[in-house]
């Protein structure tokens, strides 16, 4: 997937997000219509939300998981390390996943706009124009009915298929940017929400021939592990 020609959302990308002070966590069960983003928590607790454990259900975990990797980044100054994603170092990963989050709002008909494309997404700091596209994408889906449709590659389809592809690129991603900054000496911590994983590891054993077509992972790997975390990874071509 590429990070350039994201298509309009509603997403303010002004630096009124203060990733300091943006709570991780709010309930969303109040946010059934309009909503700023910028005035929005970055991560809501989702009730009713999807079923739970659905991967629309979930999306608060992983959007969590994914925002820690972010601010680890931040930390170290690590945006230019190389990943175990293909040709992307940590700020090609953090505006290729903000850029999917960014389109969430217009895919959903929740909101207009246009994004920035590539480089100029992120700005000097990518940890706000994050929060503020994550903040968007959390009221978006907080605000489409259950029975959203989205169109996914030209093709109409139920929203819980974005909602099944956007965790999966948020929980493999996080692991990225985060074994990129351990790779480098940072002490971070590799572990993903197990609950993410095990949803991801089920999908992806059932969708392994669209993965392999559409080319948006590596070639899988085998392993022998017991470790869910590892088959997970080792099924999207990681090591590790």
């Amino acid at each position: 997937m590429t990070q350039d020609g994201a298509p309009p959302v509603d997403g303010r990308v002004d630096g009124r997000v203060d990733p300091a002070a943006a709570p991780l966590s709010a309930t969303a069960t109040t946010a059934r219509g309009p909503v700023d983003p910028a005035a929005a928590p970055l991560v809501a607790t989702s009730g009713g939300d999807g079923a739970p454990g659905s991967a629309r259900a979930l999306l608060p975990d992983g959007l969590r998981g994914f925002t820690g990797a972010v601010d680890a980044a931040a930390r170290v100054d690590g945006w230019a390390l190389p990943t175990p994603s293909s040709g992307w170092d940590v700020r090609g990963v953090v505006g290729h996943v903000a850029a999917q989050h960014g389109r969430v709002p217009q895919l959903l008909g929740r909101g207009s706009g246009r994004l920035p494309a590539g480089e100029d997404l992120l700005g000097p700091d990518p940890r706000p124009t994050w929060r503020a596209l994550a903040a968007a994408s959390t009221v978006a889906w907080a605000t489409a009915p259950e029975d959203a449709r989205v169109v996914l590659a030209g093709q109409d389809a139920p929203a819980s298929e974005l909602a099944e592809r956007l965790l999966l690129d948020l929980v493999v991603h996080a692991w990225d940017v985060r074994r990129a900054l351990a790779a480098a000496g940072a002490d971070v911590e590799e572990r993903l929400d197990p609950g993410c994983v095990a949803h991801c590891l089920g999908w992806v054993r059932s969708h392994e021939r669209l993965l392999a077509d559409s080319g948006r992972f590596g070639t899988p790997r085998e392993t022998d592990s017991p470790d869910p975390q590892a088959q997970l990874l080792a099924l999207v071509g990681r090591r590790s």
